[in-house]
């Protein structure tokens, strides 16, 4: 397999580390199993066009190492291409690294990259631009904003701006007045946070949700009714303890498209992380298969 691999020399994980080193500890990894690897560490503002120039050389796959964000600018590009997406997880969440049970050690990743297979999964759609993992309306992206103005920051200021987000986010009561048009159903909702998932997360126990499968063209539609950001937060604790569903206050369905309108004339929306100004109505749509991935095998079903 001939892999071109381009990691983002500004992930957190990256920095400060000697290139020099880490590239030959990557190259040894991802050259297991004969594999051709070519390495590149490059500024993010560069990741794009050495996405577009390694896509040129019509490689097998193209590795990426980086953040949700990252991925998902990679994700784009390579989106309905034979090229498959490798992820090396270097961010906080790792949403997608998650999902495809990718280790979220560096070197236990690109080894586990080296022996994957290939296989196509769903991207989703927002107003023409593809996510991976979710898009978020209401509260979330206030936290999600938050995160972006504190990269780089030292720890202890970093930790200060957490905290003063957290605390607005639980007394916050400001709700959405929205009309959700899944194509079967249309309603008028108050809504203090609305997640549309790129199919459905689990209501399985676990410090992150999870999607047990990233293939069925489906999107996940989490409505939250919660008085105020307090709610939502025990909500997520909910979810943490497999419960997700047994709360009254959330709204859980599935579509394959969805419209979501509203009077204001733009959203804040953050998808995979990124926050956006995105004029309404916001109009998703599920797109099946259009990424090919690298990931381990899936577990074996048993034998009946």
């Amino acid at each position: 397999m001939r892999i071109h691999a381009i990691i983002n020399g500004r992930a957190g994980s990256v920095l400060g580390l000697d290139h020099t080193a880490l590239t030959g500890r990557l190259r040894a990894a991802l050259g297991e199993a004969g594999n051709q690897v070519e390495i590149e560490i490059v500024d993010p503002v560069d990741l794009n066009a050495a996405i577009a120039r390694a896509m040129k050389t019509d490689p097998d796959a193209i590795v990426v190492g980086g953040g949700d964000g990252t991925i998902r600018s990679a994700a784009t590009l390579l989106k309905d291409s034979e090229t498959a997406l490798g992820i090396l997880p270097l961010g906080t969440l790792n949403r997608l690294a998650r999902d495809l049970n990718i280790p979220l050690d560096l070197e236990q990743a690109a080894s586990a990259l080296a022996h994957a297979e290939m296989r196509k999964i769903d991207m989703a759609e927002l107003n023409g631009r593809p996510f991976t993992c979710n898009s978020l309306i209401g509260l979330p992206p206030i936290y999600s904003r938050q995160r972006q103005r504190q990269r780089g920051q030292p720890l202890i200021p970093r930790i200060r701006g957490y905290a003063s987000v957290l605390r607005h986010i639980a007394r916050s009561r400001r709700k959405l007045t929205i009309v959700v048009d899944d194509g079967i159903d249309r309603r008028k909702v108050r809504a203090l946070s609305i997640a549309v998932s790129n199919n459905l997360y689990a209501d399985a126990a676990g410090v992150m949700l999870k999607r047990p499968a990233l293939d069925r063209g489906e999107l996940g539609v989490f409505v939250s009714r919660h008085e105020n950001g307090f709610g939502l937060a025990v909500a997520f604790l909910r979810a943490m303890l497999g419960r997700l569903r047994s709360d009254p206050n959330l709204e859980v369905s599935v579509a394959h498209k969805l419209e979501i309108s509203t009077r204001k004339r733009a959203l804040r929306v953050s998808s995979d992380g990124e926050v956006e100004i995105i004029e309404t109505p916001l109009r998703y749509r599920s797109l099946p298969k259009s990424l090919k991935v690298l990931a381990p095998p899936l577990p074996q079903e048993p034998v009946a």
